[in-house]
């Protein structure tokens, strides 16, 4: 948890996975799972960072949030901005 003087509290999660930017779900929920049967799969990337805030102190960055609704990642670099005061 962090206390933070512009966006209040915030929790941040690192999640850390060796060339694992994300997992798909397969599997048909509609179908019942046999023993064996493919559930998901890993897709190639990198690891990620998850933030939880106040509702209404913050906003992500525009070209975080386009690139969310495409199902693309975003690389963030060192220093770059990725949120701003509401």
């Amino acid at each position: 948890m962090l206390e933070t003087e512009h966006f209040g509290r915030l929790a941040m999660v690192e999640i850390g996975a060796l060339s694992v930017g994300r997992i798909v779900q397969v599997h048909d929920i509609k179908k019942p799972f046999t023993r064996g049967a493919e559930k998901s799969m890993f897709k190639f990337g990198g690891s990620a960072v998850a933030f939880f805030g106040q509702p209404g102190r913050w906003q992500p960055e525009q070209d975080i949030l386009r690139h969310t609704r495409n199902g693309q990642e975003t690389l963030i670099r060192l220093g770059q901005a990725i949120a701003r005061r509401q």
